[in-house]
């Protein structure tokens, strides 16, 4: 089998793909998009590893430090920021919110939408979805 034949597949984790919000109990589009790498694109990766080289200095200065549950989801909720490319249709107050990384994290952290983050965290998840054929 030639390799060479896969060159360039992982591009299209980089590139994202558009996850269309549903709606959770009546699963009807609700007018949001957004535009999400995939956890295993370069920009998602290097976001990691800029949590685990912070770790790792972390317990070198303090070998006892025990990372909180707190700590965990916080680094979850920065690496589902760093996979959020762009949305649209997404409002407060009856106002455009702009996609910058504050506002992903604020609705990341926000637990009434839950649903939000679940769907895109499911199409960042799914390597398949990013891989054209």
């Amino acid at each position: 089998m030639d390799l060479k034949q896969f060159e360039g597949l992982a591009k299209g984790f980089d590139d994202g793909i558009e996850v269309e919000i549903l709606h959770p109990v009546t699963q009807k589009p609700l007018g949001m998009k957004v535009r999400v790498a995939s956890y295993q694109s370069e920009r998602v990766k290097a976001k990691v590893r800029q949590i685990e080289n912070q770790r790792r200095q972390d317990a070198k200065r303090n070998p006892r430090k025990i990372v909180s549950v707190e700590k965990d989801e916080q680094t979850s909720h920065d690496v589902f920021v760093a996979a959020v490319i762009s949305w649209e249709g997404f409002e407060v107050g009856g106002k455009p919110l702009e996609c910058t990384p504050a506002n992903v994290r604020m609705i990341a952290d926000n637990p009434d939408l839950w649903f939000i983050v679940k769907q895109v965290d499911q199409a960042a998840d799914d390597e398949l979805a990013f891989i054209k054929a």
